[in-house]
């Protein structure tokens, strides 16, 4: 079984620097306890190579598995815009990245530009971001996202997103909606449509 990382790769005073690396490490060594695997070395050995690329940031897909990393991708960064939000249903279990994603996938159909996942009528991700919601005065995320992103907790712990119990129905209350990932970062937007 397969597992993947998905990490942003930033160019900082002539160096490639690894965003949020703590974090990435710290949800590999979850899957690794949470399968009684042992790690190696504590630590994701990832290749020092020199990139000659226009752009400042990359994004670097690690797959790994019980005998350490298989492989190591990095891909130039591709802006994405995200209007149209199909709300869905589903019981899927993704609490690890797993580079299966075929049932994650398979939730999205091709009308829209992503899905809101409820599960137990609780509001918990979109199948490639953590969520985030304005409330007017605070800015708060689902308590129970499918799966829990490194980006996103960065930013709990930094005091700026708030974990809340959001139900299916308080959507159509918040002012603005974001989504959260390693490489979208913090992308907030304010001109969506949510269909039920």
């Amino acid at each position: 079984m397969d597992f993947i990382e998905t990490m942003l790769l930033k160019m900082e005073n002539g160096k490639w620097k690894i965003e949020n690396y703590e974090y990435h490490l710290e949800r590999v060594k979850r899957t690794y306890e949470y399968f009684k695997w042992k790690m190696e070395n504590g630590k994701l050995k990832i290749e020092n190579r020199k990139w000659k690329m226009k752009n400042e940031k990359l994004r670097v897909r690690i797959t790994y598995n019980q005998k350490g990393i298989k492989n190591i991708e990095y891909f130039p960064i591709k802006k994405r815009e995200f209007k149209t939000f199909k709300v869905v249903n589903s019981n899927i279990n993704y609490h690890l990245k797993y580079a299966n994603r075929e049932k994650l996938n398979s939730l999205k159909p091709k009308n829209v530009d992503e899905i809101i996942i409820i599960k137990n009528n609780l509001v918990t991700d979109t199948t490639i971001s953590n969520l985030a919601f304005f409330t007017g005065t605070e800015w708060i995320t689902p308590k129970y996202p499918l799966l829990k992103g490194t980006k996103r907790e960065e930013l709990i712990k930094k005091g700026f997103l708030k974990e809340k119990i959001i139900h299916k129905y308080d959507l159509k209350y918040f002012k603005k909606i974001a989504m959260i990932n390693a490489i979208l970062e913090f992308y907030e937007i304010k001109d969506y449509d949510i269909i039920f």
